[in-house]
């Protein structure tokens, strides 16, 4: 970490008027200096620059020169504060990082490391012709390939196996070689494949994509999961993203590979994709760490529609007041490639423009075409199940206003039917039960508190903890192997 005295020097040496003064203008005004605010659309100018901060009288951001640096060009803190230093001449030693990387694990970076190097050599060579004209095809350029660090690799089984300086076992730990049946020995696990390398939050390559250049296997195969490449925990391209998610506080989220590389060359860069998997927990946390605002872009086929359904309901219990997600619903039979290709970059920031945000997504997709008497019952059946999963209390209020009006109800008709009794406000600082979708309660207990699901015939609760924020953390968070199912008689359930 960088020591705060270095960071305070480096705060001591920068004169925040001329600074900000390179980047915008200002104005100097008796004692201060002002301008029009770089982070919101304004015609009167209320943004003003003291000698060691900063404020924003109209939309309030507020901070310091290092501050300023991580919204402007998109840093991180140790970037800006490095930034700041080296115009003012102050030397930042390298950092230490606190978490020790256990030998077999660096040995495993290595190799993937390496295996990347060479994916990529093979790409751009000769032997690559294949690879590269997949790519010519779809007009992408030479920056975008170095930049995503595109390989590939060729119809052999040996390419990698028959390279000593890899070895066997190296190979077999991170998911690049598979070992032969009948016979001894390994033959490579990805061939005749263009690979896109998937980091970790780190930046480190842990695992592979590859995409199928001729007829044989899957469209697309992933490396196995391994302890470094866990799917359901990473976001290809997230390394390429930062700088423009930080920019623009805003995230899309696709399906594929191609649909990360093709838009962010097009000046779409703020965009990550699963690999290969459903949207999961994991994942859906560290967007929301990411940006307030995350769009959820995937196919526009049967398959996408699904996918989006299930991201949706899962969005429910973790997305805040202060975040704002949306669905985007791309035409039938394109995706985020495919129609930038096609329509251009504009016609995709179009579409995710007039994406519906989540609760309106959700209402429309339960209550459309219900006019029956049976169609509207079901329709307030799964309203109600969602509205129980937010853990927002101001998102759970709207939902459940829009979703009145969509079904012509009043608020009183809604509670009496869900069947909560209008007196008892529902604590929506806990998310709804993992295991039934009922509300939760915190209830007192001898040694002293836990969280416990309403519903009687469920009975799923959290370990008894002395502290009411532990078991709501514990409760919220969802630690699945830490809550229990209890009967009426709060015995455990074997």
């Amino acid at each position: 970490m960088i020591a705060q005295s270095l960071i305070d020097s480096v705060l001591a040496s920068v004169n925040l008027p001329d600074y900000i003064g390179e980047q915008m203008p200002l104005a100097q005004r008796s004692g201060t200096h002002e301008g029009l605010c770089p982070f919101h659309d304004e015609q009167t100018p209320s943004f003003k620059v003291f000698h060691d901060h900063y404020h924003c009288f109209g939309c309030g951001t507020h901070g310091n020169a290092i501050e300023f640096t991580m919204a402007r060009q998109g840093m991180s803190f140790p970037e800006a504060v490095r930034c700041l230093a080296a115009r003012s001449g102050i030397a930042i030693p390298d950092e230490t990082r606190e978490r020790q990387i256990p030998s077999g694990m660096e040995r495993q970076l290595e190799t993937l490391r390496r295996a990347c190097a060479e994916y990529q050599r093979l790409l751009l060579s000769n032997t690559g012709v294949t690879g590269m004209d997949e790519l010519g095809a779809r007009a992408i350029d030479a920056d975008t390939i170095m930049r995503f660090g595109i390989g590939y690799a060729p119809e052999a089984w040996n390419t990698l196996t028959d390279d000593r300086s890899f070895g066997w076992d190296g190979l077999l730990e991170v998911g690049l070689a598979v070992r032969k049946r009948e016979k001894k020995g390994c033959y490579d696990f990805f061939r005749n494949r263009l690979l896109f390398p998937v980091r970790d939050i780190d930046g480190n390559v842990v695992g592979f994509g590859g995409r199928r250049l001729g007829t044989e296997g899957p469209k697309y195969l992933n490396t196995p999961e391994t302890a470094l490449y866990q799917k359901g925990r990473v976001l290809f391209g997230l390394q390429q993203a930062r700088a423009a998610i930080r920019q623009e506080q805003a995230v899309i989220v696709c399906e594929g590979f191609f649909d990360v590389v093709t838009p962010s060359q097009n000046g779409i860069e703020n965009i990550v994709s699963t690999c290969g998997t459903a949207l999961t927990e994991p994942q859906i946390e560290l967007l929301l760490s990411l940006a307030d605002k995350v769009v959820l872009c995937f196919d526009g086929d049967s398959a996408g529609a699904k996918a989006t359904w299930r991201a949706a309901e899962l969005l429910t219990s973790f997305v805040s007041d202060h975040h704002e997600v949306r669905l985007c619903r791309l035409p039938a039979g394109h995706d985020p490639d495919s129609l930038v290709r096609e329509q251009g970059p504009d016609a995709f920031r179009s579409l995710i423009d007039q994406a519906p945000t989540l609760t309106v997504y959700l209402v429309d997709a339960v209550v459309r075409g219900s006019r029956i008497p049976e169609a509207r019952a079901r329709s307030l059946a799964m309203v109600a199940s969602l509205w129980r999963r937010f853990s927002a209390p101001g998102l759970a209020m709207f939902f459940r206003q829009y979703a009145c009006e969509a079904l012509g109800l009043t608020p009183d008709e809604f509670t009496l039917l869900v069947g909560v009794a209008s007196a008892t406000p529902v604590d929506h600082s806990l998310r709804a039960c993992p295991c039934c979708g009922s509300d939760a309660q915190i209830e007192a207990h001898d040694d002293g508190h836990r969280v416990r699901c309403c519903n009687s015939e469920c009975g799923m609760a959290t370990p008894v903890k002395t502290n009411i924020e532990s078991c709501r953390n514990l409760w919220s968070r969802r630690e699945r192997p830490k809550l229990r199912q209890t009967n009426k008689k709060n015995e455990k359930i074997d």
